[in-house]
């Protein structure tokens, strides 16, 4: 079976965590996400902090290798491993602030580390409702209102349950297009 194949199955056995980061780059956004998924499962104690590592110095112009999917990967090897991402978790926050990384997928990864980040600095739900009005689009709100309502602010997401705007949504299972209203409601 090719290792596309064991992505979209969800069978990480046999796979090397360094062919799962490869898929970060991957011009196929669900393989950026099933990547992800992989590394959250095959990196434990310190390799996964090594990994948290290198991911963040494939954020940075100095590595000359910009990884697109590299805040996915944090987040999926944090959420598996809490220990190693609380040291983490306000660099992760603050990638919002850094205007060439994905940050549709930061705010991913804020949702999908929900209980790790809630009281990281800067507070993750203020930079949330920040960005969400500085970059406005579908497609970064509909994952900002899916974070929110994984830290528990059901107060906040219930005012975006009539918004319209749309944006491409990774539900687990696969990329669509959804509304922010769709994402709100889910919460409420």
């Amino acid at each position: 079976m090719d290792v596309r194949e064991k992505l979209r199955r969800r069978d990480f056995s046999g796979l090397k965590p360094s062919r799962a980061m490869a898929f970060l780059y991957d011009a196929d956004e669900f393989y950026r996400f099933r990547g992800a998924e992989a590394l959250g499962h095959l990196c434990r104690g310190r390799k996964a902090r090594n990994f948290i590592l290198r991911l963040f110095w494939h954020l940075s112009d100095e590595s000359g290798a910009y990884c697109v999917g590299a805040p996915l990967g944090i987040a999926e090897i944090g959420r598996n491993n809490p220990e190693e991402f609380e040291g983490f978790k306000n660099k992760f926050v603050s990638l919002l602030d850094d205007w060439e990384v994905e940050r549709r997928y930061v705010a991913y990864g804020i949702g999908r580390t929900a209980e790790i980040v809630k009281d990281a600095y800067p507070d993750p739900v203020d930079k949330l409702l920040e960005k969400i009005e500085e970059i406005g689009s579908g497609d970064f709100v509909v994952y900002a209102v899916w974070a929110l309502g994984k830290l528990g602010e059901y107060e906040i997401v219930r005012r975006f349950a009539n918004d319209g705007r749309r944006g491409r949504f990774y539900d687990g299972e696969r990329i669509t297009v959804r509304s922010v209203g769709e994402i709100a409601r889910m919460f409420i």
